[in-house]
């Protein structure tokens, strides 16, 4: 939410809805710099001086988006969930969903990069490990593992892989039956709540607790599917080593890198900056692999190296 534009018009039919139920006008609205889908977002000032946020869906995909998150957030009340002040669904209207406001907390993604200051990742470390023991709410999907055989895949054509210089093609045909045997023996499903999108940009401070926002990806699946999902990236931003943290993950780590492997592939369109970034997860997630099925290192560039 740092460095908002103000200046950004505010859909009539929104603000209609939104003053009416909450009989109270809008003074003021900033737009956060966060935010994939094409749901509207706003960080609302009232006339009470009250704060609020607001999210709008706009199609059938981020509807079900928001239900979804609609569904988390007032089925549990957890100190790392925003609080739900109000949802609203009217019959000419997508729903609109109106929480707890966090625009004066601290966010260490924005638009200059990331930035976590001294203790935020123990903390941030620590509320992972609290959500992993909450368990999931009947409603909610079941992850599956949906193995896409990568490995398998990489095996028998080796070479779009060998492109990206994480290794050799000789350390690969030494190695590979250990990485399609990890990537194989992955179990994703769980009875635990997983938020699915536990990322910089989804995560803020404020008096010392840290709050995930973006629910809209949650399931019920294995415990240890955000913390494994998080490290990696974690590690970009100046974090542990993910084998420091999940020594024994080696079928988590061999997924989640053939998972990057197959979207970096598959997505010819992909902007360079995030190809660059899917590159060097890659390379992170492929040592870690090798680095818990106690293999050797991978002999290509180093992650550092990638640009």
């Amino acid at each position: 939410m740092n460095n908002p534009t103000i200046d950004i018009d505010f859909p009539p039919y929104l603000k209609k809805a939104i003053e009416n139920r909450l009989n109270q006008k809008i003074v003021f609205w900033t737009k956060p710099d966060f935010g994939l889908s094409n749901a509207i977002r706003f960080s609302l000032l009232l006339e009470n001086n009250n704060k609020v946020f607001v999210k709008a869906a706009t199609d059938t995909d981020t509807e079900g988006w928001l239900r979804t998150e609609h569904s988390v957030l007032s089925s549990y009340k957890e100190e790392f969930m925003p609080k739900i002040i109000d949802w609203i669904e009217e019959p000419e209207n997508f729903p609109i969903l109106i929480t707890q406001d966090f625009s004066d907390a601290y966010w260490a993604a924005n638009n200059n990069g990331v930035s976590w200051r001294n203790g935020d990742i123990d903390l941030l470390l620590e509320t992972v490990k609290r959500l992993s023991n909450v368990k999931g709410h009947h409603t909610l999907s079941h992850l599956k593992s949906n193995n896409a055989n990568v490995w398998t895949k990489i095996a028998s054509n080796p070479d779009g892989f060998l492109k990206l210089k994480l290794c050799s093609k000789k350390w690969l045909l030494d190695n590979i039956e250990y990485l399609i045997m990890a990537e194989n023996n992955v179990n994703e499903t769980g009875t635990t709540l997983v938020h699915g999108d536990i990322r910089s940009d989804n995560i803020c401070i404020k008096n010392n607790n840290v709050v995930f926002v973006d629910w809209s990806n949650a399931a019920i699946g294995n415990a240890e599917h955000d913390l494994a999902n998080l490290l990696p990236t974690l590690q970009l931003e100046g974090g542990p080593l993910p084998f420091q943290i999940m020594p024994n993950a080696a079928n988590q780590a061999a997924y989640i890198c053939a998972t990057h492997i197959q979207r970096l592939s598959k997505n010819s369109t992909m902007p360079m900056w995030l190809a660059t970034v899917f590159k060097k997860l890659i390379a992170i997630e492929l040592e870690w692999t090798t680095q818990c099925l106690n293999l050797d290192r991978p002999d290509g560039i180093d992650w550092k190296q990638i640009n």
